[in-house]
């Protein structure tokens, strides 16, 4: 089971103590097999200083995460670009890469963009928001890697 953590959750996300709308997230990731999937290219680098990459590097080397080259969904996310209503190209591209169905983020035209069938299907976005939304923590499976 994977998920992507948008770069406006990753702070909350990563920080000790753990934010309590994360709080699922990371149990998910240490006692139920969990995975982040994320990427440094494109628009992640400039938005996620060095500290967090380094923290993500310290998931990898755990098995808690999969860090995936841009190159492979670079074409995508310029395509993507021009056509959806959020400024995250990147995190779309990387859904549709990878198979990754489920998102955790703030940021509204996002989640709107996540759930379009137009850019996120077969099967449909999901979107992790809060402590509340537990239950979507089963649902996302890593189909392509």
């Amino acid at each position: 089971m994977c998920m992507i953590v948008d770069a406006n959750r990753l702070g909350s996300f990563l920080a000790d103590p753990v934010h309590e709308d994360a709080a699922p997230i990371r149990e998910w990731l240490d006692r139920r097999g969990g995975r982040i999937v994320y990427s440094t290219g494109g628009k992640f680098t400039e938005e996620v200083g060095h500290r967090l990459r380094k923290k993500l590097a310290d998931y990898v080397r755990a098995g808690k995460a999969v860090l995936v080259p841009p190159h492979r969904f670079a074409n995508d996310e310029a395509a993507l670009a021009p056509i959806i209503g959020s400024d995250d190209p990147h995190v779309l591209a990387l859904a549709r890469a990878t198979g990754v169905r489920l998102l955790y983020t703030g940021d509204g035209a996002l989640r709107v963009d996540f759930k379009d069938k137009r850019f996120i299907d077969q099967p449909r976005g999901k979107v992790y928001s809060r402590a509340s939304n537990v239950n979507l923590l089963t649902r996302s499976a890593c189909a392509r890697r």
